[in-house]
């Protein structure tokens, strides 16, 4: 059976559900972050020059933003599955069964601050024709995610771009 357009454009621009991240923005996740990133931004852990800035208190970088919303990796988080995940099996289905990110990008609106509970939505936002490509055919798709804090403010919009390839048809 093909992968019509028709059964692509059913999953286009619907929302996940809300999901609620399992961890607030803590100073400990933060410290986490810029030691690995190895970055000193004096907003992200000195409380007095941060209190002197314009947000007023400590706020985390903000391409930290998905970390707050990562499911455990154990034990395994029960909900349905999401928008990327649906249409992941969708492809799958149809013997676009390996995937490769190619992309990611991200637009920051509010900062997020100690204390904030992060949520997102997904949706898938665009899918290519199918691409002949070095790899196998296969579809280019872009999920968009928006992140928001417990005040419903916009924290993030981000973009992420996979090839989802059959791999088999290529050997």
């Amino acid at each position: 059976m093909t992968l019509t357009r028709e059964r692509i454009n059913e999953f286009i621009g619907i929302q996940s559900e809300r999901t609620e991240g399992p961890d607030k923005v803590c100073p400990q996740m933060i410290r986490h972050w810029c030691e690995v990133m190895e970055d000193n931004n004096p907003l992200y852990q000195e409380e007095e020059y941060a209190r002197n800035s314009e947000y007023g208190e400590v706020i985390a970088p903000p391409m930290q933003v998905q970390v707050y919303t990562m499911s455990p990796i154990w034990p395994k988080a029960q909900r349905e599955p999401n928008m990327m995940e649906k249409f992941v099996a969708e492809l799958a289905e149809h013997g676009y069964t390996s995937i490769v990110a190619t992309e990611q990008g991200q637009e920051y609106f509010e900062p997020m601050k100690v204390g904030d509970q992060i949520s997102y939505q997904i949706s898938v936002d665009k899918v290519s024709p199918e691409k002949q490509t070095a790899r196998g055919p296969g579809y280019f798709v872009t999920f968009l995610y928006e992140f928001t804090n417990q005040r419903n403010e916009v924290v993030c919009k981000q973009t992420f771009t996979i090839l989802a390839y059959n791999a088999i048809s290529n050997e």
